[in-house]
């Protein structure tokens, strides 16, 4: 399922149009980042967690064995919750 697939679903299920879908998604997102931008971790009981660690610049060797600067960047990782997790293996 891709985003299109996902937002006319989601018009369907809130019974609203697909672009007023779509919008909403979009700020949906949108605040999930920005909210990511200023903690560590953003929590969401039952559905999953995003947590941010933040990972120092290093030098590494790419295929052709130069090296390259990898500069120091947060990575974001996401735990799938409990009922999350429930619903998809349907139990």
């Amino acid at each position: 399922m891709n985003k299109a697939e996902f937002i006319e679903k989601l018009s369907k299920e809130l019974d609203i149009s697909k672009a007023e879908a779509g919008r909403h998604l979009d700020k949906i997102f949108k605040c999930i980042a920005t909210s990511m931008k200023d903690n560590d971790e953003l929590r969401f009981t039952g559905f999953g967690s995003f947590k941010a660690k933040r990972t120092e610049a290093k030098e590494v060797k790419t295929p052709k064995g130069t090296m390259a600067k990898v500069p120091a960047q947060r990575r974001i990782s996401f735990s799938v919750g409990s009922d999350f997790k429930a619903i998809v293996n349907e139990k």
